[in-house]
């Protein structure tokens, strides 16, 4: 419990600290993306400065008081009429026009280029677009104006480098997002893999308690048993028929105890893996006929109805003991959990499709369906308030599919629901039934049983 506590910790911190690295990151893209434009802003502001210089000296340039010849980077000079104090640059179509004030009421007017104007602007800001005056502006990137000398010329930033600094900025942010979703999926899995961590642990340490609680449940009935009838016995209260009863009785509880050691036993060497099978082609009839038999007292102190269909000579590469402990725990549960009132067991054995097919069914309290893929694990206990009543450890379903497994086969459970019995089935490879004329054989190499000539 402490490390799952411990990494739930761990997994809380590192949601904390990459939470505030993913708004981090969004936080410094968009302060990138800012100084990114602002740079290119402020590098058309700096070549508007110098374009301005540039005018201001071309303008300069030109002779006062006489009428000007057109020189580059003039291509034109017009002498109208009119009169004004100051030069002044106005628009026209195609460029920009100094006006200058000549003697005698007249006006040159120089026309300087749009293409001139562009081109200074290559010079100054390369990858800059000009705007001309009435030229709709664009959607995205800033527009720089170009001063009152450029009558309504602005500068506007390369598109394409504003683009590619837009789509730079996508991408990372992109990536962030990508990448905090992917971890906050990661911990969300790891968060609900130790909740279910968790929720196992806790079953489990459930179920280990109910086990306690049922062995030491089974092992206090029959020592107390034991201990009053040796007693009895000692303390002579009982003579002739009497004590040998009672010392009858101390026998069997003391086989009820041997039988839960065993059981327990059974659950270290199987579940361990420590006991190693001895399989060898047996008659598995006989070793169900002969359990059975063994069984039979038992069932008839209960008062229980045991039906057998043992087909006769099935052959099936086996382990005598473990299969006599999946018959012994089927017998038992079939025993225990028949029904209270005209209790009915039956034992099959058949061939089909080269397995052995060995079924136990009773009439009893069944089984249900969402727990049939449950009583096979370890220390488990049905949650019917019958069943739990009912002695038992919960090991027993668990030790015989260790073995079947072991065996190369299985074992599995069937029934209808509460109140219509249980059926249980235990499937072994390699089988095949021996008729009165012919010889078995069996393949090793293949695990396969046939019949010789």
């Amino acid at each position: 419990m402490r490390h799952v506590v411990l990494l739930v910790v761990l997994a809380v911190v590192l949601n904390a600290q990459f939470t505030w690295w993913v708004v981090y990151s969004l936080r410094e893209n968009t302060v990138r993306l800012a100084l990114e434009r602002q740079l290119m802003v402020e590098e058309l502001r700096r070549a508007a400065v110098a374009l301005t210089m540039r005018l201001q000296a071309l303008e300069a340039s030109v002779p006062p008081g006489l009428l000007p010849l057109p020189r580059a980077p003039f291509t034109s000079v017009v002498v109208l009429p009119g009169s004004f104090e100051q030069p002044r640059w106005e628009a026209r179509e195609g460029g920009l026009a100094l006006r200058l004030p000549r003697p005698g009421g007249l006006v040159a007017e120089l026309f300087l280029p749009q293409e001139t104007i562009a081109r200074w602007v290559e010079e100054e800001a390369p990858g800059a677009v000009l705007l001309p005056p009435g030229t709709p502006r664009p959607r995205e990137g800033e527009v720089v104006p170009l001063g009152s000398s450029f009558a309504g010329y602005a500068l506007t930033p390369d598109r394409e480098r504003w683009a590619v600094a837009t789509v730079r900025y996508q991408r990372r942010v992109l990536m962030v997002v990508t990448e905090g979703v992917f971890f906050w999926l990661g911990m969300a899995a790891v968060v609900g893999l130790l909740w279910r961590m968790l929720r196992q642990e806790s079953v489990l340490e459930q179920q280990r308690q109910n086990f306690i609680s049922a062995v030491t449940h089974e092992l206090k009935t029959p020592i107390a048993g034991i201990r009053l009838a040796l007693e009895t016995v000692l303390s002579g209260r009982a003579q002739g028929a009497s004590q040998e009863l009672f010392l009858r009785n101390a026998l069997g509880d003391a086989e009820r105890l041997q039988n839960l050691v065993e059981k327990i036993l059974d659950l270290s060497r199987f579940a361990s893996g420590v006991h190693r099978l001895h399989i060898e082609l047996e008659d598995l009839s006989q070793l169900v006929e002969e359990e059975l038999a063994a069984a039979l007292p038992r069932a008839e102190a209960r008062g229980i109805a045991v039906e057998a269909d043992i087909a006769p000579g099935v052959m099936v590469p086996h382990d005598g003991e473990g299969i006599a402990i999946i018959l012994s725990n089927l017998l038992e549960n079939a025993f225990k959990y028949a029904a209270a009132e005209n209790p009915q067991v039956r034992v099959r054995l058949w061939v089909e499709g080269g397995q052995a097919i060995l079924e136990v069914a009773d009439n009893g309290i069944g089984i249900p369906r969402e727990e049939l893929s449950k009583i096979f694990g370890v220390f488990y206990r049905g949650g019917d308030e019958v069943a739990r009543r009912t002695p038992g450890t919960g090991i027993g379903l668990f030790v015989a599919q260790e073995i079947a497994k072991a065996h190369g086969g299985k074992l599995v459970a069937e029934s209808e629901g509460p109140g219509k019995g249980a059926r249980f089935r235990l499937l072994l490879p390699g089988a095949a039934q021996v008729d009165r004329e012919g010889e078995l054989g069996y393949d090793e190499a293949n695990g396969e049983v046939s019949h010789g000539s």
